[in-house]
């Protein structure tokens, strides 16, 4: 065989492996017959692998590895946000990149940090030219998720039934989503984190309901500002409970508020309100905010101590300081104004 002759046949062979390599990548690349938008979640720091993985599983990519290559050749694996998407019927690989990282598709960006009300959210839902008003009607219908239609209560005294399951996450989903489907999406963001941290059974073994546990996470998610406080709090709210003693938390107040105040005087404590704990003991009505990971994992495992009291630091650090008697809690409080006269001087 001469050497024209094997030039000839190794042109086409790699031309023949490089037909057959564009088809199986563009067939790799190609989503799975969906006749509907699919809704993808993007944990925190999740590599672009994982990504891939996620997409398989959904049929919205055939192979993980070549789409977690493709993004590297484009350069976007980086780029990639974590969120709640929701992919269109027919989307390619290159369009759900553009999704992903906040691309050419028109989507609403809504980031809900962990502790927001349902009245803090329908205001970010107002700046982005969202009719809050309708958020918070749905917020205040009953739920359609048959995981919990049963399970949260139907209370008179509650001031939105929804409230504490609108699972706090960056949802990126098209412009033209309707309030009640944001809702929808929110709570079973909220079921899907729950069944994935197998809650259910540590309810059982606590002896709580769904919604007693959601409520007590509320609390500990406005009132702890640094992670491993959330468990010790969560202790302090069950000790007070356990013992018969009224929560006693600013909080909840705040919450009993028409307008959130910068600073509580004793009449504000004296609001008459169910979700006013300095007045009535046990828990209120609901939840008073939409909580985290954090303060819904600590309010299934507190901190087991015998503190009673907290107050927080004036040092700036966000802490608190924590006391297993009365006495011991009027110096704290003390000792946390002397901070802030500190911090002023």
């Amino acid at each position: 065989m001469n050497w024209t002759l094997r030039i000839l046949l190794t042109i086409l062979l790699l031309t023949a492996v490089s037909v057959i390599g564009y088809f199986y990548v563009d067939y790799s690349l190609t989503p799975r017959d969906i006749d509907r938008p699919t809704e993808v979640e993007i944990s925190t720091g999740a590599s672009v692998l994982a990504v891939g993985k996620t997409l398989e599983e959904k049929g919205l990519v055939k192979n993980e590895w070549i789409f977690a290559a493709y993004a590297y050749l484009k350069g976007e694996a980086k780029d990639i946000k974590a969120g709640v998407y929701e992919v269109p019927p027919g989307a390619d690989a290159n369009k759900i990149l553009d999704i992903f990282t906040d691309g050419s598709q028109s989507v609403m960006r809504l980031v809900v940090p962990e502790g927001y009300t349902a009245e803090q959210i329908a205001a970010k839902l107002e700046e982005k030219g969202i009719d809050g008003e309708a958020f918070l009607k749905s917020v205040d219908r009953k739920s359609r998720n048959r995981f919990l239609l049963n399970r949260i209560p139907v209370e008179a005294e509650r001031r939105h039934r929804l409230e504490g399951y609108l699972f706090p996450i960056t949802y990126n989903l098209p412009k033209d989503t309707e309030p009640s489907q944001l809702v929808d999406k929110m709570l079973e963001q909220f079921r899907r984190h729950m069944e994935r941290e197998g809650y259910l059974s540590d309810l059982k073994e606590r002896n709580l309901t769904m919604d007693e546990w959601v409520t007590i996470a509320s609390i500990i998610e406005k009132e702890a500002k640094v992670p491993e406080e959330y468990p010790r709090i969560a202790g302090v709210i069950y000790n007070r409970l356990q013992a018969g003693k009224k929560l006693q938390v600013d909080a909840t107040v705040q919450y009993a508020l028409e307008k959130r105040k910068q600073r509580l005087l004793y009449k504000h404590l004296e609001v008459k309100s169910p979700y006013n704990t300095y007045l009535y003991k046990g828990l209120p009505p609901g939840p008073i905010s939409n909580p985290g990971k954090l303060a819904l994992k600590a309010a299934l495992h507190p901190e087991e101590h015998d503190y009673f009291f907290y107050v927080t630091r004036k040092d700036g650090t966000g802490r608190h300081y924590f006391a297993r008697t009365e006495a011991g809690h009027n110096r704290n409080i003390k000792r946390s104004e002397q901070q802030a006269k500190k911090q002023q001087n």
